[in-house]
């Protein structure tokens, strides 16, 4: 199953491409720009952290349920706290993909923990539990891929965007 989790690594080394740990704003005077990059590096730095230690636990160690549910919840605060933040006015059109994030990550969370901790579960029930929170985790990873191409000043290829509806995902464009 820790192979399951090579998406995020890739989503993540993505997210460093397309806008982590650029905090430089154009303004100097921009501090609330220079704020909002630094609250999103420190999102970056914290997901980086989470990866590192979910790559990390030992998957035939007898705790092995326990320690990936720890760090997914830790992922999951992560994104809350992502979604709670106040997006400056000129990437205002990206929060909503913030908080479709946080909600994915939630029904990601909420399915592994059905799978990591529901001994009820039968081995079909578990596979389809598994499947369900595999997509809500990669449906959370798509937008937060999104947010940071369009934060890099790029137009994200994984999104259908018009002036309109700027940094909207639709049916259709991989979510």
């Amino acid at each position: 199953m820790k192979n399951r989790f090579k998406l995020f690594a890739i989503i993540l080394a993505l997210m460093f491409v397309a806008g982590c740990g650029n905090s430089q704003a154009s303004d100097p005077e921009a501090e609330e720009l220079q704020q909002f990059r630094a609250k999103v590096d420190t999102f970056c730095t914290t997901i980086s952290d989470i990866d590192s230690r979910i790559n990390s636990i030992d998957t035939t160690s007898e705790t092995y349920n326990t320690d990936i549910m720890d760090q997914l919840n830790a992922l999951n605060i992560a994104f809350a706290e992502f979604a709670a933040l106040d997006f400056p006015e000129e990437y205002d059109y990206l929060e909503h993909l913030a908080d479709e994030a946080s909600a994915y990550m939630v029904e990601a969370v909420t399915g592994f923990s059905q799978v990591y901790t529901d001994n009820s579960l039968n081995s079909q029930a578990m596979q389809d539990k598994y499947n369900e929170a595999s997509t809500a985790y990669a449906n959370a990873f798509k937008r937060i891929k999104v947010i940071m191409t369009f934060l890099n000043g790029e137009v994200s290829e994984d999104a259908n965007v018009t002036t309109e509806q700027q940094g909207t995902l639709t049916e259709g464009s991989g979510q």
